[in-house]
């Protein structure tokens, strides 16, 4: 015996204007309910298209109920796009299944923010059929709104033609305000400039992601606080500090750039080592101290680093005592810095030794199975772990494991 075919017309407000504005709550069932919720958004709100598409779907019901049984309903969001608001339109969709089992769906929709629910009907039934209901003299409009928004929700997009935009005409109003209009082109180069370097060097996701670090890990409550608040602060004065250098009206081109490069270098110097001392405390307060050595090690290469490019700075623009013998002597003097700093790191290295960091951290084995957690340590002997698998407790001694982000691996 054939299934009987029920087809379930369907309009979503996926962004729950129907709620919003005409104060009717979804799922909205039958003709007639329709056509009620579709006349008071109309009247609440004329310009709104949603209650176009719900006359479009009362429409395209009558068509299909002349031949096959079919039902309308209106499905209805939270008042934003995402995950929520697909989750109470599915859930929305599970309650008129239930009194109305449709084999099929047939979905009017107002835009293409709204094509985004497709996949939830497809997972209860397949849509036979699909009608956009579009007001003619928006179109243009509304498809256009909607590209903007899709584009701007993309963090590379909005860097590039929203942030930079925005930096550059902050930059025009504070010159403005300090009355240098006339330094508005150079430092709109600047910022242009850099930013094309950074892009194009790929320096920019680390940069990025670097502040997304840094923001994540602002809190008052964390011992590290102050440590953070000064790399923000040592970043802007290293802005303004080379800007300066570079409009100093007492100098020549060279010595203004060599100048706004050494205040730059040095600045980010102390930029980044503030903001690995910030890391180090949140290592030892959060009790990750297996990190302190990557720590030590990373602001270790950014003094050798800083060393390198000024002597190379010094040297390209002939200061008098810069000449290649004096920066071969500054590359050895890194060098013998960063051997120390290396042996001394290793007092850091917490990989395979037997302290009380370890107590609650995951025991993996050698193919990356977990297998149980660190319950008690004897100090410089061995690791105490209850086996999972086996319900025995285990003892690890010194070289049988490795410490590796945060987890004890067999070795």
């Amino acid at each position: 015996m054939n299934k009987p075919e029920n087809i379930l017309v369907v309009c979503i407000d996926r962004d729950n204007d129907l709620g919003k504005k005409a104060n009717v709550m979804g799922p909205v069932v039958g003709k007639d309910a329709c056509i009620k919720a579709a006349a008071k958004l109309a009247l609440a709100d004329p310009t709104d298209s949603d209650s176009n598409s719900i006359f479009g779907a009362v429409k395209k019901f009558e068509e299909v109920s002349k031949s096959v049984n079919a039902q309308v309903a209106i499905l209805t969001g939270i008042g934003k796009s995402g995950f929520e608001s697909d989750r109470k339109i599915a859930s929305q969709l599970e309650a008129v299944l239930e009194k109305f089992p449709a084999t099929g769906f047939v979905l009017v929709t107002d835009g293409a923010e709204d094509d985004q629910v497709m996949p939830i009907l497809q997972s209860s039934a397949p849509v036979v059929s699909k009608e956009t209901i579009i007001v003619k003299q928006a179109s243009e409009v509304e498809s256009t709104y909607y590209t903007i928004k899709n584009a701007l929700q993309d963090p590379d997009f909005a860097r590039t033609f929203v942030l930079v935009p925005g930096i550059v005409i902050l930059l025009g109003g504070i010159l403005a305000f300090m009355g240098q209009e006339d330094l508005f082109f150079r430092s709109m180069l600047f910022t242009v400039g850099a930013y094309l370097v950074l892009k194009g060097t790929g320096l920019e996701q680390k940069i990025v992601s670097m502040i997304r670090s840094l923001s994540n890990s602002l809190s008052l409550q964390r011992v590290s606080f102050p440590f953070y608040l000064m790399t923000i602060l040592l970043f802007v004065f290293g802005l303004w500090s080379s800007l300066s250098a570079f409009n100093s009206l007492d100098a020549s081109l060279v010595e203004r750039a060599s100048g706004a490069v050494s205040q730059l270098f040095l600045f980010l110097a102390l930029t980044a080592t503030a903001f690995i001392i910030g890391k180090s405390v949140d290592a030892i307060q959060l009790k990750k101290a297996y990190y302190l050595r990557k720590y030590f090690i990373s602001g270790s290469a950014v003094i050798v680093l800083w060393i390198l490019l000024d002597s190379g700075r010094q040297v390209i623009v002939g200061e008098p005592h810069a000449d290649l013998i004096w920066f071969g002597i500054n590359a050895f003097a890194g060098f013998i810095f960063a051997l120390i700093a290396f042996k001394i790191s290793q007092v850091l290295d917490l990989r395979k030794k037997i302290t009380r960091i370890l107590v609650g951290l995951p025991v993996y084995s050698r193919d990356g199975q977990w297998i149980g957690s660190v319950e008690s340590i004897v100090p410089k002997e061995s690791v105490e772990f209850k086996n999972r698998l086996t319900n025995k407790t285990a003892k690890l001694r010194q070289g049988e494991f490795e410490l590796a982000e945060g987890r004890i691996i067999l070795t």
